[in-house]
């Protein structure tokens, strides 16, 4: 008896501990909204009216995941009124979970800080519901309107995974889309191919996604993904959870019907693995080859190879592998990015399964005397603001803190200095000294030779503009709505001006008065001395079009400023009076660069345009179209010749005096927003996926 006893005990405490360790299977239901845009239109109301259905569904829903754009512009008052209707329409028993969308950072006057502020939510995070792990993450680009994931983030996410395991599913949640069209076009997301890599181990069951403002689904590697238009326009997506499944069902308001179900979605990791297949591109003259081995995948599986927008159909060949040809006769020398893609004949949750493999390629040379690099560097995170050439080195500000000095002649480290935060801020060299803000709320001076610190000084808000220095006095503005006039050797602040916005670009001095534009649509003159205003003017219809992005330039008693109406202004600099303005061309956000007399500006449509004014009058003398889209990029010259970068990665060299196209190199994937440095013999640029590279600045 007594050894039955014992028997029945360690049943009862194997059965006890198997309770104890298997996660909980019961079922619950949970919400993805997105793109609230409190701030505009009417938008209050409506966003209102949702939420007060979202809070009478039954079940009660067990929280809500709203995938960005949660406010218009980023202003504190928008996230207060966010909240305040949120918490009054929905309650407080359904929590809700948001992440950032553009929007939330583009125009933010405190950058990424004001959504933790403004929300008291970090950037990104995780929680458990049930027998699911919930992922909300960052696609944001500081002040930008791409997407990219941080290499902080993404190894955050890694470790998140590994504690999570294998089995257990995963819904990811983010703002921004990619891999709806694998056709090879330029993607919202310019490094979506590290996540992938960071997921793939594990089983990512749904992606939740905003910024399209279009109720969709679609299959980013076999694993569902489903986008709702905004809240405001009367979308959203209820998501039932069991043990085994879970049901998407979307409601549209314009529709007047009852939710749909669109997709069922297993649970199960076995249904989550990727096919095991091979692809291989060759490049040869003016000529791509791509061959896939299929491994065992079904014979009915399709096949395609894209770049650039283009696609070829792969076909099959007697041995069971596939095979296509494509032209690259027009690719310009450089980094590309082809996509070979597999469709499944079956449809598994409800879609059809497809497959996208990011390759990468690179063409050494190609027709038409194309430049290549003399070196390049890659960095280990993104590049997004101004490099500066000085005194042999190039200095490089990136987004994860460190401000990099690369020797000029071969882009070897000299010196690299570690901030707490994200560098924006365009670094001044200045008499044998760095000035640069950082996202951590301090200004740094650092010896431009040893990048030792010299002093430092906190301010009230991250620093994402750049400095100018007049004499003793250091110019620079805070996120704090203040710019500082700070002591050059100490830091001591010697006075502030009050501003009544974000200030992200960098001031211009002539010695005497500092220059700078805001996102309150001024455009300011202050005396070096004491910060005292001389003059301002307003430019702009509404703040959207602030003279805010682009850094201003002088020259011949003129200070010149575009602003975000695609204008550019000759103002006299002394007196601020308007000299002459452009009509309007939409010349974006690049700031315009003065040499020689003439005015050099980029645009942000028309296939990229870069124009050539005079600065006497600003009578257009040339114009030349990149062939893509340039945002804040501006342009560089050297040697008779004017650079600068395209968001694509494409970096343009035009001939000065005509605006001939004189050759285009291709950097790589990442989003190019930064601006080129050049001296008398390089010219130097980089981009997002931390790429730096330089080439010759003399005209072939």
């Amino acid at each position: 008896m007594l050894t039955n006893f014992r028997r029945l005990q360690t049943v009862l405490l194997i059965f006890s501990i198997l309770l104890a360790t298997s996660p909980s299977r019961a079922d619950f239901t949970f919400i993805h909204t997105t793109d609230t845009h409190i701030g505009a239109g009417d938008n209050v109301n409506l966003d209102a009216a949702m939420y007060r259905e979202l809070r009478t569904l039954a079940p009660r829903p067990a929280f809500i995941v709203n995938t960005g754009d949660v406010t218009e512009s980023g202003l504190e008052r928008e996230f207060a009124a966010y909240k305040k209707v949120r918490d009054e329409n929905l309650g407080t028993e359904i929590p809700v979970y948001d992440t950032p969308g553009n929007h939330d950072a583009r125009w933010n006057p405190l950058g990424k800080e004001g959504f933790t502020r403004g929300l008291g939510e970090p950037l990104w995070r995780s929680w458990d519901r049930e027998n699911v792990h919930f992922v909300a993450l960052d696609s944001t680009v500081l002040l930008q309107h791409w997407g990219h994931f941080d290499q902080e983030e993404l190894d955050w996410l890694a470790k998140d995974l590994a504690k999570n395991g294998r089995e257990r599913p995963v819904v990811l949640g983010f703002h921004h889309f990619f891999l709806r069209d694998t056709r090879g076009g330029p993607q919202q997301v310019d490094n979506y191919a590290a996540l992938l890599k960071v997921i793939a181990p594990y089983n990512v069951r749904l992606f939740l996604i905003g910024h399209g403002h279009s109720d969709i689904q679609w299959s980013i590697n076999g694993i569902p993904a489903i986008m709702a238009k905004g809240l405001y326009q009367g979308s959203y997506h209820q998501i039932a959870v069991t043990g085994e499944t879970m049901r998407v069902q979307r409601r549209t308001v314009a529709s007047e019907s009852a939710p749909q179900t669109v997709l069922t979605i297993p649970l199960d990791q076995q249904t989550a693995a990727a096919p095991s297949w091979r692809a291989q591109v060759r490049l040869s003259g003016s000529e791509g080859t791509v061959t896939v081995e299929p491994g065992k995948l079904p014979a009915q599986t399709t096949f395609a190879f894209s770049a650039g927008g283009n696609v070829t159909p792969l076909t099959r060949g007697p041995d069971g592998g596939y095979r296509g040809t494509f032209k690259t006769d027009r690719w310009m020398a450089g980094s590309y990015t082809g996509l070979v893609s597999a469709t499944l004949p079956t449809a598994v949750a409800g879609l059809t399964p497809i497959y996208a493999r990011a390759i990468p390629l690179t063409v050494v040379t190609a027709p038409g005397g194309k430049n290549t690099p003399i070196w390049t560097r890659v960095l280990p995170s993104a590049i997004q603001s101004r490099l500066v050439r000085a005194g042999g080195l190039v200095y490089v500000p990136t987004m994860g803190g460190s401000l990099y000095a690369l020797d000029s002649a071969t882009g070897r480290t000299r010196w690299q200095f570690k901030t707490g935060g994200a560098l924006f801020s365009v670094p001044l060299v200045d008499s044998g000294t760095v000035y640069v803000g950082s996202g951590d709320h301090f200004i740094y001076a650092l010896d431009a030779i040893t990048g030792k610190l010299r002093w430092k000084r906190e301010t009230g808000g991250s620093v994402l503009a750049g400095a100018a220095r007049a004499g003793e006095v250091v110019c620079i503005a805070s996120t704090d709505r203040k710019i500082y006039g700070l002591e050059a050797a100490t830091g001591t602040v010697r006075w502030t001006q009050g501003v009544e916005s974000l200030y992200q670009s960098a001031a211009i001095t002539d010695g005497t008065r500092f220059y700078l534009g805001g996102w309150d649509n001024k455009f300011r003159c202050l005396d070096a001395r004491t910060g005292t205003p001389i003059w301002t003017n307003t430019f702009g219809r509404s703040f959207y079009y602030s003279p805010a992005i682009g850094s201003p330039t002088l020259g011949d008693g003129r200070v010149f400023v575009t602003s975000n109406d695609g204008l550019l202004h000759a103002m006299d600099a002394v007196t601020g009076r308007v000299l002459w303005e452009t009509k309007p061309m939409n010349l974006g956000y690049s700031g315009p660069l003065l040499q020689g007399g003439t005015l050099y500006n980029a645009s942000l449509t028309g296939g990229g345009i870069v124009r050539a004014f005079d600065a006497a009058t600003g009578t257009q003398k040339w114009e030349t179209p990149t062939g893509s889209v340039i945002y804040d990029s501006s342009c560089v010259a050297s040697g008779g010749t004017v650079f600068v970068g395209c968001v694509n990665g494409t970096f343009s060299a035009l001939r000065q005096s005509d605006g001939a196209l004189l050759w285009q190199y291709q950097l790589g994937p990442g989003h190019l927003l930064a601006s080129p440095a050049a001296d008398d013999e390089r010219v130097y640029i980089a981009n997002m996926d931390g790429t730096v590279a330089a080439f010759s600045a003399v005209a072939p």
